[in-house]
């Protein structure tokens, strides 16, 4: 996205020198619009936030390795924690703060700022707030899930706020529950939104509204472990709402086949030969049988008839180890922004919590499974055979309900690594072990923080070391103000 920003200006420039001859009439195109339309900036910030979740690349997302579904073979800086090389708090709060959240709230005032005529209009200009809200909502979420205290109230007006302060992050997130119960309630199903500028749902306010209330339930079971009834209050009002209840509302970003619309991972996963499924992850799944072995990764890399992993952040050879399956490598394979799956999984967290979501942990526990082999498009009857075996059943599998609830929530987490990591953050399991060779900063542990961006220590120092004082260290082992145990 940024390389093609940088087309665009560069090609503006080169026109506006192109000739001197009839200026007045090289300026007036009649059939272009003069103004930037807010369909076009949240287009822009979908782009980016997609990107965010999706790619690989080790300047922008180590999630996956965090999570220790993949490592790299060559360059294993990022797997083994170091976080300052690569700067990586600077590319989170770059991309979600500017390339995603700036746009989204500029379009979000352009909306507002114009007028509506009718109740159709009206009707339709709040649905559009609403989306760019939920939106907003989802893009704050993450950066506090990332760093925890972070610019909230004082961000991106650089006239009002130069040095704007850092928020403390559970006020943030009760903020976002506010303006999340707002949003939800202003969507009227029966009008029209963005339409085809949204590349997420193509306009479909029905969707929209079951992923604010997917998002509250998550939301709302982060906060679980610290404020009980307020997360039981926001889960069992989502529900009642209407959460994800089938694969059609999943939430995705479609990618194309040319050069400038691909999927990202198509260039970490096949002009990249780096990237492997660690031993730990392709273990747990043999030992299981997992039938989505075939998908996650390529058959053709078996090492003697089997799927070999490699030891995490060890320097080894690409070619003996199996790698990844051809639907990661396709170029038009979609982005997950929130999934059916996941939602299950949530329920069934919620359900053991003892929250009344209409359903028992065993009933969402094996939803999510069968809604993940779904997913990845594995036969009824392998799926059936996987959930009859003892140690996936979730009667008989071993460990607490929790624990059962986690280890198969990661699994189908499977290159999804921001979700990946945050749940197992929140969840402590499965029980994932740095390697000996990890960053000292990281103190033996895997991190469940990313440290601020260089810049906020140099450009904002004061509220810097405010922040970072209040959470208790800008450090990688300093957890997220929901991560209790």
């Amino acid at each position: 996205m940024k390389n093609l920003k940088t087309i665009f200006f560069a090609g503006a420039i080169i026109l506006s020198m192109a000739s001197c001859d009839s200026l007045d009439t090289l300026n007036e195109d009649e059939k272009s619009y003069t103004t930037t339309l807010p369909s076009a900036l949240m287009t822009s910030a979908q782009v980016n936030y997609a990107y965010f979740l999706t790619n690989a690349s080790v300047n922008d997302n180590n999630f996956r390795g965090y999570a220790q579904h993949w490592t790299t073979t060559t360059y294993t800086d990022e797997v083994n924690y170091n976080q300052v090389k690569r700067n990586l708090g600077n590319s989170h709060s770059i991309l979600l703060y500017r390339d995603v959240l700036q746009d989204l709230i500029n379009a979000q005032k352009m909306v507002q700022d114009k007028e509506a005529l009718g109740s159709v209009e009206v009707a339709v200009k709040k649905n559009n707030i609403a989306i760019l809200e939920v939106q907003i909502i989802m893009a704050y979420q993450a950066l506090v899930d990332l760093f925890g205290n972070v610019v909230y109230t004082e961000a991106l007006d650089i006239d009002a706020y130069p040095y704007p302060k850092y928020d403390d992050a559970k006020t943030i997130y009760f903020d976002l529950a506010d303006r999340l119960n707002t949003a939800i309630s202003d969507m009227d199903v029966n009008n029209e939104s963005f339409g085809q500028a949204d590349l997420v749902y193509a306009g479909n306010v029905a969707k929209w509204r079951t992923l604010a209330n997917s998002v509250k339930l998550k939301m709302g079971l982060h906060l679980a472990d610290v404020e009980f009834e307020k997360s039981r209050t926001m889960v069992e009002s989502a529900v009642n709402s209407g959460v994800m209840s089938n694969e059609s509302e999943t939430a995705l970003f479609q990618y194309f086949t040319s050069i400038t619309d691909m999927n990202p991972l198509y260039d970490n996963l096949v002009n990249e030969s780096q990237i492997v499924p660690t031993a730990f992850f392709v273990n747990i799944l043999n030992a299981n049988e997992d039938p989505r072995r075939d998908v996650f990764f390529n058959p053709e890399s078996k090492k003697g008839g089997e799927y070999v992993g490699a030891a995490y952040a060890q320097q080894v050879s690409y070619g003996d180890y199996s790698n990844m399956g051809e639907r990661l490598k396709e170029k038009s394979n979609p982005g997950v922004l929130f999934d059916y799956t996941e939602t299950c999984f949530l329920l069934a967290d919620a359900a053991n919590r003892g929250f009344e979501v209409g359903g028992t942990p065993e009933e969402y526990y094996t939803k999510g499974i069968e809604a993940s082999m779904s997913f990845w498009g594995v036969a009824d009857a392998d799926t059936q055979i996987y959930l009859n075996r003892s140690d996936v059943a979730f009667s008989t599998a071993p460990g607490t309900s929790k624990e059962k609830i986690a280890n198969q929530l990661w699994i189908a987490y499977f290159n999804r690594g921001f979700e990946a990591w945050t749940e197992y953050r929140r969840l402590d399991f499965p029980v994932l072990k740095a390697p000996v060779t990890a960053v000292e900063e990281a103190k033996g542990k895997v991190p469940v923080r990313n440290i601020y961006s260089i810049f906020d220590k140099t450009l904002n120092g004061d509220n810097y070391e405010a922040a970072s004082n209040a959470i208790g260290g800008d450090l990688m082992t300093t957890k997220i103000f929901w991560d209790k145990f």
